[in-house]
């Protein structure tokens, strides 16, 4: 028996609305999804990728250009959380975060390792020590903070240069312990070269690094 044609459009417009309201839930999950992936990627005090993001994003750049690793380490950020509390040293670590991520430039992997220690990874292996003074200068400039005004902050910062077949664990061992003799000589930064230390070899935070397997 043929079904009138205005009986079946009826079937069709629901059948329609119900694939429509079906969509428009997966779709909305999907978004929430998304976001929560993105939030836990990253950090929510400076906005940059968290340690578990940026290594291997980190890894995965190193692999496919090399380039230079960085490690900064703030000096004097215990003391402005103790004195102004955490809502200032939080101000100061997004600060700090804007601060690198302008001067480096969008193609460098950044993120924030824990605490007061950030990372980074350019695609240059020829900065220049005037483009680390500048670097250095934009990230120990006074910060203004609301009700504490212009705090000073200091910065180490360790370099190593990487080519492709460098692993993210040297290249964090090598730059960990040039930002300890940046720290220890009052240097501001410093490069890895390789050879005996300048200083006693710091503890080894980063070797126990475990690579990525690459996808």
């Amino acid at each position: 028996m043929r079904v009138p044609e205005r009986a079946a459009r009826p079937s069709l417009t629901m059948a329609a609305a119900a694939a429509f309201a079906g969509w428009a839930i997966t779709a909305a999950r999907l978004h929430t999804r998304t976001r929560q992936l993105h939030h836990a990627h990253r950090d929510p005090v400076s906005g940059l990728l968290t340690r578990a993001a940026w290594e291997p994003a980190a890894q995965a750049a190193l692999r496919h250009r090399g380039g230079t690793l960085g490690l900064v380490d703030l000096d004097g950020f215990k003391a402005i959380n103790d004195t102004f509390g955490h809502d200032a040293g939080d101000h100061v670590l997004h600060a700090v975060a804007t601060r690198l991520t302008t001067t480096l430039g969008a193609e460098a992997v950044v993120g924030r390792l824990g605490g007061d220690e950030f990372a980074f990874v350019s695609a240059r292996t020829d900065l220049t020590p005037a483009e680390l003074d500048r670097l250095l200068a934009a990230l120990t400039a006074p910060i203004r903070v609301v009700g504490a005004g212009d705090l000073p902050i200091g910065a180490s910062v360790g370099l190593s240069t990487s080519d492709r077949t460098t692993t993210l664990s040297d290249a964090l061992s090598d730059a960990d312990r040039a930002m300890y003799e940046a720290k220890a000589l009052r240097s501001g930064w410093r490069r890895h070269t390789p050879g005996p230390a300048a200083i006693p070899e710091p503890r080894a935070r980063h070797r126990t690094h475990q690579e990525v397997s690459p996808r």
